[in-house]
């Protein structure tokens, strides 16, 4: 059982690496401003986060099946939990792919922070090229209602029209 929740690790260590190389192509379209290329990359992306959940189930499958035989493993079992029941023979491996994966995850998680960033600028200076051209001043927020505040040149835009 071991070697299969190893070799699930590596399948989640292959996929976030997966995610993160489109996280880099991302970028670059958020930065070209190629919204048909992001829109591409935005399925994949949820493609490969249906595969982790995946993944992470099968995980968790196999967990279970483990703590059938030690009471001291569960489905949330973390790795240095894990790693105080892993035989001698798998803990090189076992060590070696947690940390990769750890390390793979912790870069796909701040490349994925800074493409918010980069999004949230783009469609704050979309926003504002909007207001030039209309002469309407929109705020950067929303209101409870959910719709986007504006200035009170608002009103005096829709009584010209």
């Amino acid at each position: 059982m071991w070697q299969e929740l190893i070799d699930n690790i590596k399948e989640l260590l292959q996929i976030y690496n997966k995610l993160f190389k489109l996280n880099e192509r991302k970028r670059q379209a958020i930065t070209a401003i190629d919204m048909l290329v992001l829109d591409g990359l935005v399925d994949k992306e949820r493609e490969l986060s249906d595969s982790i959940m995946r993944i992470e189930q099968k995980r968790q499958a196999i967990l279970k099946k483990m703590a059938a035989g030690n009471a001291a493993i569960n489905e949330s079992s973390s790795f240095k939990n894990l790693l105080v029941f892993c035989p001698d023979n798998y803990k090189k491996e076992f060590v070696s792919d947690n940390e990769a994966l750890s390390a793979v995850v912790q870069k796909t998680i701040v490349i994925s922070e800074n493409n918010r960033l980069l999004m949230q600028g783009a469609l704050t200076a979309v926003n504002m090229n909007i207001n030039s051209l209309s002469g309407v001043k929109a705020a950067p927020g929303y209101e409870k209602n959910g719709e986007q505040n504006f200035s009170a040149n608002k009103r005096k835009l829709d009584f010209e029209v």
